[in-house]
């Protein structure tokens, strides 16, 4: 029960983690307290351009490449108001700045190749595994899980919890966090098209919110529409065809007649901060470092730049990795993400005459001006 790495969370986070250390010579644990890889996940989950190309590399994506929609386009639009800002994918010279992915494909598509061959790593995984406590020496960790069979010790030089946004590992490591609730939840389902979408991907804000559509295989968009928790339940109380009229409102008719939305599922919204992402030989990544706002769709994207940085980390020094280095640039990526994702919604979310107005001119300025746009995009995209 000795290894050099035990990741808590087997999910998208600790399998994406797990794949990119697949071709080293590390001894891998995983725990993961569901039974099994989780195939009714009921996410929608948009890749930036970044998060296709370490699929891509980690192998991942011909797997996911058949379920997978190009985003070639986003339209940002602030409804009741002039102005609007369109990212083109040429404009950078790509195929695509993203693509939308169902959850449940990328859950599988990750647990296929982590235990595919060949690999070097040596990758053992414990599920359904309940972590239990948690122990730290200078340089090695032990963690006690609890299996079917009863309660086993895994030995390792670090750990990394994956387990996210009520992390185990942060709870029993005493890290303390910053949560900052904005009264917001969101409700997402699959919507059925009269027409398609022509790869485009549509952000539309409103005055407490912003609904996003996102293009899917078929003649389908992926619905996210956040809102003050008050508007979620009354939006959850609808019958279909009541939220259906509702959500045709409220978007518009840019994707033509809306025809069918599938089961809501409902999330909460919270800014979750943790004090540290560091302690000793134990750390933090995705969710359970911090778990941001959807609007921007930054939340899967940061946790995967944080996977390809802390696996070169971990690579080319196996045995003594420089986690300052490390450290240093996921603050900066959370800074950078934070700003997106939760900028945005102080910014559009204020009914305010002076701010309307310079909204819509930074909306025109930012569509119009290539060299801020360019900007713009290779942030949102994670290519900067």
């Amino acid at each position: 029960m000795q290894y050099d790495i035990v990741i808590i969370g087997g999910g998208m986070v600790g399998a994406s983690l797990a794949c990119a250390l697949r071709d080293t010579a590390l001894r891998i644990a995983i725990v993961d307290a569901t039974p099994i890889v989780v195939h009714d996940d009921p996410r929608l989950i948009a890749l930036n351009y970044s998060s296709y190309e370490l699929f891509r590399r980690l192998g991942i994506w011909p797997e996911l490449s058949s379920h997978a929609e190009a985003i070639k386009q986003v339209h940002i639009s602030d409804r009741g108001h002039f102005g609007m800002t369109r990212l083109h994918a040429h404009e950078m010279g790509l195929d695509a700045l993203g693509y939308v992915v169902p959850a449940k494909f990328i859950n599988a598509a990750l647990s296929t190749v982590m235990q595919s061959q060949p690999k070097q790593a040596e990758i053992s995984l414990y599920r359904p595994a309940k972590l239990k406590h948690l122990t730290q020496a200078d340089n090695h960790s032990s963690v006690v899980i609890e299996t079917q069979t009863g309660e086993i010790t895994l030995h390792a030089k670090y750990i990394i919890g994956a387990d996210g946004t009520h992390s185990t590992v942060r709870e029993l490591l005493g890290i303390e966090t910053k949560t900052e609730d904005k009264k917001q939840s969101a409700i997402v389902t699959i919507t059925e098209l009269q027409r398609s979408h022509h790869h485009i991907a549509y952000e539309r804000f409103h005055q407490s919110g912003a609904v996003a559509m996102l293009p899917l295989t078929g003649q389908r968009a992926a619905t996210i529409w956040t809102d003050e928790n008050k508007t979620i339940q009354q939006l959850l109380q609808l019958d279909d065809e009541e939220f259906l009229q509702t959500l045709q409102k409220q978007f518009g008719y840019r994707l033509g007649r809306l025809l069918k939305t599938g089961k809501r599922h409902h999330y909460p919204l919270l800014l979750v901060r943790a004090e540290q992402t560091l302690k000793h030989n134990a750390i933090l990544i995705g969710n359970a470092a911090h778990t941001l706002h959807p609007i921007a769709a930054q939340g899967l994207n940061l946790a995967l730049s944080e996977i390809e940085k802390l696996s070169q980390v971990i690579i080319n020094q196996p045995e003594q990795p420089d986690w300052q280095q490390y450290l240093d640039w996921q603050t900066q990526q959370e800074t950078t993400s934070l700003r997106l994702s939760h900028k945005l919604p102080d910014l559009y979310f204020k009914d305010f005459a002076p701010l309307n107005v310079a909204r819509q001119l930074g909306m025109i300025g930012l569509d119009i001006i290539p060299s801020l746009k360019r900007r713009f995009i290779r942030h949102a995209i994670g290519t900067k």
